[in-house]
């Protein structure tokens, strides 16, 4: 058993350890950043540091047809995004993940009442954002700008 903030991304369910939870806040306006690539929605200042903002489902190749309106502050590693998130459902105890999951950005799954809920991999979707991006930063390094 752990603690995870469990989220809705169009109709999917995911989860996120909450150790790995900085904050959630509303999404809010971005500043786009050119030839960042589709996953990528933007950057946003938050509390005086420059994050780069993910769409969560198209990471996941979920389908959506409404913009996410809260912003999930993750960080692993030393290093924080923000994903954008239709819905906080809650945050509490669910079992770890025990089944395997088809994407390599999910940790695997769960079922919690009867649904099936996918651990997000903090550490591989910042993984992957570095590789979309082509970044060579180092670890806890400050965005310049």
């Amino acid at each position: 058993m752990g603690i995870y903030a469990r989220v809705q991304v169009a109709s999917e369910s995911y989860a996120v350890p909450v150790g790995q939870v900085v904050e959630i806040r509303e999404l809010g306006q971005g500043t786009y950043v050119p030839g960042a690539g589709p996953a990528i929605l933007g950057v946003r200042n938050v509390r005086g540091q420059v994050l780069p903002v993910a769409d969560l489902a198209t990471l996941l190749g979920v389908h959506s047809q409404a913009r996410a309106t809260l912003m999930l502050v993750a960080e692993a590693d030393g290093m924080r995004v923000g994903l954008a998130v239709d819905q906080v459902v809650d945050v509490g105890e669910m079992a770890d993940p025990a089944e395997p999951a088809d994407s390599s950005l999910l940790a695997g799954a769960t079922v919690v009442g009867g649904e099936l809920v996918g651990v997000i991999d903090v550490p591989r979707v910042l993984e992957a954002l570095q590789r979309a991006s082509g970044s060579r930063g180092r670890r806890g390094e400050e965005p310049h700008g």
